[in-house]
Protein backbone atom coordinates (compact mmCIF):
# COMPACT_ATOMS: atom_id res chain seq x y z
CA UNK A 1 0.00 0.00 0.00
CA UNK A 2 1.48 3.37 -1.00
CA UNK A 3 1.70 6.46 1.21
CA UNK A 4 -1.30 8.12 -0.42
CA UNK A 5 -3.53 5.13 0.31
CA UNK A 6 -2.25 5.00 3.90
CA UNK A 7 -2.99 8.69 4.34
CA UNK A 8 -6.51 8.31 2.97
CA UNK A 9 -7.22 5.38 5.29
CA UNK A 10 -5.92 7.25 8.34
CA UNK A 11 -7.94 10.34 7.43
CA UNK A 12 -11.02 8.15 7.11
CA UNK A 13 -10.43 6.66 10.57
CA UNK A 14 -10.01 10.11 12.14
CA UNK A 15 -13.01 11.68 10.39
CA UNK A 16 -15.38 8.76 10.99
CA UNK A 17 -14.24 8.54 14.63
CA UNK A 18 -15.14 12.21 15.08
CA UNK A 19 -18.61 11.62 13.60
CA UNK A 20 -19.11 8.78 16.08
CA UNK A 21 -17.77 10.91 18.94
CA UNK A 22 -20.05 13.88 18.33
CA UNK A 23 -23.16 11.71 17.89
CA UNK A 24 -22.41 9.85 21.12
CA UNK A 25 -21.90 13.19 22.88
CA UNK A 26 -25.21 14.56 21.61
CA UNK A 27 -27.08 11.42 22.67
CA UNK A 28 -25.41 11.51 26.12
CA UNK A 29 -23.69 8.17 25.57
CA UNK A 30 -20.57 9.94 26.78
CA UNK A 31 -20.17 12.94 29.07
CA UNK A 32 -17.78 15.82 28.71
CA UNK A 33 -16.31 17.73 31.61
CA UNK A 34 -12.76 18.84 30.95
CA UNK A 35 -10.73 18.92 27.73
CA UNK A 36 -8.92 15.83 28.93
CA UNK A 37 -12.13 13.79 28.81
CA UNK A 38 -12.67 14.95 25.22
CA UNK A 39 -9.18 13.71 24.35
CA UNK A 40 -9.74 10.39 26.11
CA UNK A 41 -13.11 9.58 24.52
CA UNK A 42 -12.07 10.65 21.01
CA UNK A 43 -8.77 8.76 21.22
CA UNK A 44 -10.60 5.66 22.45
CA UNK A 45 -12.93 5.70 19.45
CA UNK A 46 -9.98 6.26 17.08
CA UNK A 47 -8.17 3.32 18.64
CA UNK A 48 -11.18 1.00 18.48
CA UNK A 49 -12.05 1.89 14.90
CA UNK A 50 -8.43 1.73 13.81
CA UNK A 51 -7.99 -1.72 15.33
CA UNK A 52 -11.08 -2.95 13.45
CA UNK A 53 -9.97 -1.57 10.09
CA UNK A 54 -6.29 -2.54 10.29
CA UNK A 55 -6.55 -6.21 9.36
CA UNK A 56 -3.55 -7.16 7.21
CA UNK A 57 -0.40 -8.69 8.75
CA UNK A 58 1.82 -5.84 7.53
CA UNK A 59 -0.42 -3.06 8.88
CA UNK A 60 0.52 -1.26 12.09
CA UNK A 61 -1.73 1.23 13.89
CA UNK A 62 -0.97 3.23 17.03
CA UNK A 63 -2.62 5.95 19.14
CA UNK A 64 -0.92 7.96 21.87
CA UNK A 65 -2.12 10.76 24.16
CA UNK A 66 0.12 13.71 25.11
CA UNK A 67 2.92 12.60 22.81
CA UNK A 68 6.26 14.38 23.32
CA UNK A 69 7.33 15.78 19.95
CA UNK A 70 10.86 14.71 19.03
CA UNK A 71 12.21 15.11 22.57
CA UNK A 72 11.13 18.76 22.79
CA UNK A 73 8.86 20.55 25.27
CA UNK A 74 6.04 20.43 22.72
CA UNK A 75 3.29 17.90 23.31
CA UNK A 76 0.67 16.65 20.86
CA UNK A 77 -2.80 16.04 22.30
CA UNK A 78 -3.32 12.91 20.18
CA UNK A 79 -0.81 11.30 17.85
CA UNK A 80 -1.85 8.49 15.53
CA UNK A 81 0.24 6.49 13.13
CA UNK A 82 -0.69 4.03 10.42
CA UNK A 83 2.39 2.33 9.00
CA UNK A 84 4.50 5.24 7.68
CA UNK A 85 1.91 8.00 8.03
CA UNK A 86 1.57 10.08 11.20
CA UNK A 87 -1.26 12.34 12.32
CA UNK A 88 -1.19 15.09 14.95
CA UNK A 89 -4.41 16.33 16.54
CA UNK A 90 -4.76 19.38 18.75
CA UNK A 91 -8.05 19.69 20.63
CA UNK A 92 -9.74 22.53 22.43
CA UNK A 93 -12.94 22.36 24.48
CA UNK A 94 -14.58 25.59 25.66
CA UNK A 95 -17.49 25.11 28.08
CA UNK A 96 -20.20 27.64 28.81
CA UNK A 97 -19.63 27.43 32.55
CA UNK A 98 -15.94 28.23 32.37
CA UNK A 99 -14.63 31.37 34.08
CA UNK A 100 -11.88 31.83 31.49
CA UNK A 101 -11.86 34.96 29.34
CA UNK A 102 -12.87 34.26 25.74
CA UNK A 103 -10.02 36.29 24.28
CA UNK A 104 -7.56 34.06 26.15
CA UNK A 105 -9.33 30.91 24.93
CA UNK A 106 -9.29 32.12 21.33
CA UNK A 107 -5.61 33.10 21.55
CA UNK A 108 -4.83 29.58 22.80
CA UNK A 109 -6.78 28.09 19.90
CA UNK A 110 -4.79 30.10 17.36
CA UNK A 111 -1.58 29.21 19.19
CA UNK A 112 -2.43 25.50 18.82
CA UNK A 113 -2.88 26.01 15.09
CA UNK A 114 0.53 27.69 14.92
CA UNK A 115 2.08 24.81 16.89
CA UNK A 116 0.55 22.22 14.58
CA UNK A 117 2.44 23.77 11.67
CA UNK A 118 5.72 23.05 13.44
CA UNK A 119 5.09 19.29 13.49
CA UNK A 120 6.94 18.52 10.27
CA UNK A 121 6.95 14.73 10.74
CA UNK A 122 3.16 14.55 10.48
CA UNK A 123 1.38 14.21 7.16
CA UNK A 124 -2.02 14.83 8.73
CA UNK A 125 -2.54 17.79 11.07
CA UNK A 126 -5.96 18.59 12.51
CA UNK A 127 -7.19 21.22 14.94
CA UNK A 128 -10.61 20.62 16.48
CA UNK A 129 -12.43 23.06 18.75
CA UNK A 130 -15.63 22.01 20.50
CA UNK A 131 -17.95 24.21 22.54
CA UNK A 132 -21.44 24.47 23.98
CA UNK A 133 -21.10 28.29 24.06
CA UNK A 134 -22.39 29.91 20.88
CA UNK A 135 -20.62 33.19 21.62
CA UNK A 136 -17.31 31.73 20.40
CA UNK A 137 -18.71 31.48 16.90
CA UNK A 138 -21.51 34.06 16.85
CA UNK A 139 -20.43 36.57 19.48
CA UNK A 140 -19.63 40.23 18.91
CA UNK A 141 -15.85 40.02 19.17
CA UNK A 142 -14.42 43.48 19.78
CA UNK A 143 -11.32 44.88 21.49
CA UNK A 144 -8.82 42.18 22.48
CA UNK A 145 -11.22 39.44 21.32
CA UNK A 146 -11.51 40.97 17.86
CA UNK A 147 -7.80 40.46 17.19
CA UNK A 148 -7.83 36.76 18.08
CA UNK A 149 -11.39 35.95 16.99
CA UNK A 150 -12.22 32.44 15.80
CA UNK A 151 -15.82 33.31 14.96
CA UNK A 152 -17.75 31.59 12.21
CA UNK A 153 -16.71 32.73 8.75
CA UNK A 154 -13.38 34.30 9.69
CA UNK A 155 -10.64 33.70 7.14
CA UNK A 156 -6.94 34.12 7.91
CA UNK A 157 -4.51 34.20 5.00
CA UNK A 158 -1.25 32.30 5.00
CA UNK A 159 1.57 34.37 6.47
CA UNK A 160 -0.71 36.50 8.67
CA UNK A 161 0.90 37.74 11.88
CA UNK A 162 -1.58 38.13 14.74
CA UNK A 163 -0.35 40.54 17.40
CA UNK A 164 -2.45 40.50 20.60
CA UNK A 165 -3.54 44.00 21.60
CA UNK A 166 -2.87 43.25 25.28
CA UNK A 167 0.91 42.82 24.89
CA UNK A 168 2.67 44.53 27.80
CA UNK A 169 -0.57 45.30 29.64
CA UNK A 170 -0.98 42.18 31.80
CA UNK A 171 1.11 40.70 34.60
CA UNK A 172 1.05 37.28 32.98
CA UNK A 173 3.34 37.54 29.93
CA UNK A 174 2.85 33.96 28.73
CA UNK A 175 0.46 35.12 25.99
CA UNK A 176 2.37 38.21 24.88
CA UNK A 177 3.81 36.48 21.82
CA UNK A 178 2.52 37.17 18.31
CA UNK A 179 1.13 34.22 16.33
CA UNK A 180 2.05 33.52 12.72
CA UNK A 181 -0.48 31.53 10.70
CA UNK A 182 1.28 29.63 7.91
CA UNK A 183 -1.79 28.09 6.23
CA UNK A 184 -4.89 29.67 4.74
CA UNK A 185 -7.54 28.84 7.32
CA UNK A 186 -11.29 29.32 7.39
CA UNK A 187 -13.38 28.92 10.53
CA UNK A 188 -16.50 27.08 9.37
CA UNK A 189 -18.33 26.06 12.52
CA UNK A 190 -20.78 23.15 12.48
CA UNK A 191 -23.83 23.20 14.72
CA UNK A 192 -25.08 19.90 16.12
CA UNK A 193 -27.89 20.10 18.67
CA UNK A 194 -26.44 22.04 21.64
CA UNK A 195 -22.84 21.61 20.49
CA UNK A 196 -20.67 23.53 18.04
CA UNK A 197 -17.37 22.52 16.54
CA UNK A 198 -14.83 23.58 13.94
CA UNK A 199 -12.21 21.40 12.26
CA UNK A 200 -9.13 22.94 10.65
CA UNK A 201 -6.93 20.78 8.44
CA UNK A 202 -3.38 22.06 7.94
CA UNK A 203 -1.16 21.10 5.04
CA UNK A 204 2.64 21.29 4.95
Amino acid sequence: MNLQDQEEKLRYILDFSWEIYIERLISSKISLNLESSMQLHYASIINNLGELLIVKPDEIFNVELEHAYENTSKYIDIQCSYNNVKAALELKCFRKGSNRAKDIDMYDALKDIERLDSFKAHKIKKFICLSDDISYLDGKHTGHAGIVSIKDGRKIASGTKIVPSWIGKWKNKSRDNPIVIKNDIHFKWIRKDKWYYVIIDLYS
